[in-house]
């Protein structure tokens, strides 16, 4: 696995003539984190519902991602210029001192 720095933003909504539309996104955190990729039966799972462009981030568990894990769908990651949307996160052998958040690159 190779480790990089990444970028979490979290999505900001405001009222705009009565329609919720997104607004700029706030830099949530900046942790250094190890990459990887889907393998096994996790991988064809994947495929089959076209989450072809998924990385896994494996992050430590903090504070900040703690306050994540109840509203993952609010925050995406920005990682070498590209967006990936959070769609799950796996603690490690159910020890909370590293978290995998699964996420796949926008279109």
């Amino acid at each position: 696995m190779a480790s990089a720095k990444i970028k979490i933003y979290k999505k900001q909504y405001q009222i705009i003539n009565g329609r919720r539309e997104e607004g700029e996104p706030m830099l949530h955190h900046n942790p250094w984190c190890k990459i990887g990729s889907l393998y096994g039966q996790e991988l064809y799972s994947a495929l089959d519902i076209r989450l072809e462009n998924t990385i896994v981030f494996e992050v430590r568990y903090c504070k900040k991602v703690k306050e994540m894990q109840q509203h993952l769908k609010e925050y995406f990651i920005e990682f070498e210029g590209e967006q990936y949307d959070i769609y799950a996160s796996d603690f490690i052998r159910n020890e909370r001192q590293y978290v995998q958040l699964k996420a796949n690159r926008t279109e």
